[in-house]
């Protein structure tokens, strides 16, 4: 099986068996789908994916609320949904909307309704305590799901997909953690299923089309249910005509949606088991599914593949993987992706870290489309980090003649110190940027130190990304302090540490790991509740769980006031005014940087053709270096 073949779901034929399942995009106005979200949808079917199942987690009841959910139960949410469809189809591309209620996962106030669930039993990721579903509910709900799936095939889809993986009511009825019930819908695996085999049936009663089953083979949560409990699960579910698999539930996504922080839950084992108790086709994916992951997903018995992250990184892959070209990697990172939607954070829609175009393909046509320059200019870009080196690739291939000049014997900027221990995966960022350089053709210059005199006058351009300095900390205090990045370079410490953590994000993380792994006796002190406080909410939990485990001692709402020569720490609460002392061996500081603006400055005085990008702006994450370099090189 290949993944370019084609495939067929009951009578739905499919043109591959590549499948874009997208996060929630919050892409959504008033319970309706927008101009945005169709845009999204429709970049990866032009990107190659056969199929799309979403929007994600569109709604069937007013019970199950929020401002980023499709009311999919509302009739007149289907002109809007009609666009969606008709964004996919016009690339050959299969859609099926998916259908959920979010029981006790979500909240109930966005719509001034109590929160339905099995039982009144709260999830740890909600603050609701929910209702108990009476038969009116559950026949109120069972209701909302076939008028949803009878919009849904007025819009046009071609199936529709039951949610029964995180934010599902569906999951916890088959929940021992969620479903305490004594009545028909509770006690044994049948009882348990009796719920979702109702929806499938009332769905499947209102549309022509396949109904799909989107299941979590495991909640992960304590009292939930586990791998071990699917084939008698399957056994007691009926009437779906293909099964996607997923794990996890709300309270768990820092596993389910694994970046840089956990390790996430193997998952071919438990789709080889799924895959043996069906007999409809399968959809499985691994938490990070690349195209070189198909064969693994076939031989377990899948006959599909399902892409997320991988296809928000680059929402061309498939067609390159096809073409035999490279696709930019997914880093791992959670930071736009899913930060963006579950944390609220950058505008509260989804992003990507490594690709700038995803979340905004309304206003930015796919790279491969753009024109040429209409005046191409000889190009010098003066710094080989995330910034320069996006910049560079996206002009050349623009036609635009680009030099890079990098100071160091090597690409990357601050992404080979970035890259090491949980957050390795961003090598991936600095390979590819170098390779989409290389092949557009730059000629990149290494060990080639730039100041202003040595810019001739004959380039029509100057780019400068020279990133930014590392903190200032040793004049702050009267004892020596060790600067948070020398340590991820090898800097020796003594056996007691005390980090002073004033960066707030995860390379405090990064350096109290680094610290322990070495064997040292570590307090971090923060003026946050705890370290790296700004961390992704997606990988927060899992850095605060591995610092804990190796024996962290966390210090919150405190701030160093002082190292005195002798070493003696003086700490003072931040919110009491209280103060106290340590006598560590190091001091170590995790401080914030500033933008390495010098040259562009003195440039800037120079000449009128000169740009700065990224860090030499200000210092901020690794999103903006891309964005940056990537919008300058559209516009030039």
């Amino acid at each position: 099986m290949d993944l370019f073949d084609s495939g067929t779901v009951r009578s739905l034929s499919v043109p591959n068996r590549a499948v874009f399942r997208p996060v929630r995009t919050r892409f959504v106005d008033d319970g309706r789908p927008t101009e945005e979200l169709a845009a999204h949808l429709g970049a990866r079917a032009a990107g190659g994916a056969g199929l799309v199942v979403g929007p994600a987690e569109m709604l069937v009841h007013p019970s199950a609320s929020g401002p980023a959910f499709v009311d999919a139960y509302d009739d007149g949410t289907v002109s809007a949904l009609t666009s969606v469809v008709d964004a996919v189809h016009d690339h050959d591309t299969k859609i099926v909307g998916q259908l959920t209620h979010t029981g006790a996962e979500s909240r109930g106030d966005w719509e001034m309704q109590p929160q339905l669930a099995p039982s009144a039993s709260p999830s740890d990721a909600a603050y609701e305590m929910p209702k108990t579903m009476t038969r009116d509910d559950i026949d109120e709900v069972l209701s909302g799901f076939g008028d949803a799936a009878a919009n849904l095939d007025a819009a046009g889809f071609d199936g529709v997909e039951l949610a029964a993986g995180p934010f599902s009511v569906l999951r916890q009825f088959l929940s021992p953690r969620y479903n305490a019930r004594d009545d028909e819908y509770g006690g044994d695996w049948p009882a348990r299923a009796r719920f979702v085999n109702e929806a499938i049936d009332a769905v499947a009663g209102r549309i022509d089309g396949p109904v799909g089953l989107h299941l979590s083979l495991a909640e992960l949560e304590y009292g939930g249910y586990g791998f071990d409990d699917v084939p008698a699960i399957l056994d007691a579910l009926a009437g779906f005509d293909y099964l996607s698999c997923t794990v996890g539930s709300h309270a768990t996504y820092n596993q389910t949606h694994a970046g840089i922080s956990a390790e996430a839950p193997e998952l071919r084992d438990p789709i080889a088991t799924t895959a043996d108790a069906v007999d409809v086709p399968v959809i499985g994916r691994l938490p990070f599914t690349s195209v070189d992951d198909a064969d693994a997903l076939f031989d377990a018995g899948a006959e599909f593949v399902s892409f997320t992250r991988q296809l928000l990184a680059d929402a061309e892959t498939l067609a390159k993987a096809d073409a035999g070209e490279r696709p930019n990697r997914c880093i791992q990172c959670n930071q736009k992706c899913l930060e963006a939607v579950y944390g609220h954070a950058h505008g509260g829609h989804v992003e990507c870290v490594v690709n700038p175009r995803t979340g905004r393909e309304s206003e930015l046509p796919a790279l491969s489309a753009l024109d040429d320059a209409a005046l191409p200019q000889q190009v010098l870009v003066v710094g080989g980090g995330a910034a320069g080196l996006r910049f560079a690739a996206v002009a050349a291939e623009r036609g635009h003649d680009v030099t890079l000049r990098e100071a160091s014997d090597s690409l990357g900027g601050q992404l080979g110190l970035a890259a090491q221990g949980p957050l390795a995966p961003f090598a991936r960022a600095s390979e590819d940027l170098a390779a989409a350089a290389r092949d557009a053709g730059v000629t990149v210059e290494l060990a080639s130190l730039v100041n202003a005199d040595s810019v001739a006058p004959s380039w029509d351009a100057v780019v400068v990304a020279t990133g930014a300095t590392r903190p200032e900390t040793g004049d702050r205090f009267d004892g020596e302090v060790v600067n948070a990045f020398d340590v991820l370079e090898g800097a020796e410490v003594g056996e007691d540490v005390l980090l002073f953590d004033e960066n707030r994000w995860v390379v405090t993380a990064q350096t109290g790991l680094e610290l322990l792994g070495r064997g040292a006796s570590l307090e971090m002190v923060s003026s946050d509740h705890y370290p790296a406080f700004r961390t992704e909410q997606p990988n927060l939990p899992g850095f605060v769980a591995a610092l804990q485990a190796q024996g962290a001692a966390f210090t919150g709402n405190h701030t160093v006031d002082s190292v005195a020569e002798d070493g003696t720490v003086t700490l003072r609460n931040t919110l009491t005014g209280e103060g106290a002392s340590r006598e560590p061996d190091t001091v170590v500081v995790v401080g914030r940087r500033q933008a390495d603006e010098s040259l562009y400055l003195e440039l800037d005085e120079q000449r009128d053709d000169v740009y700065r990008v990224g860090d030499a702006v200000s210092p901020r994450k690794l999103d903006r270096a891309y964005y940056d370099g990537e919008l300058l090189a559209r516009r030039l």
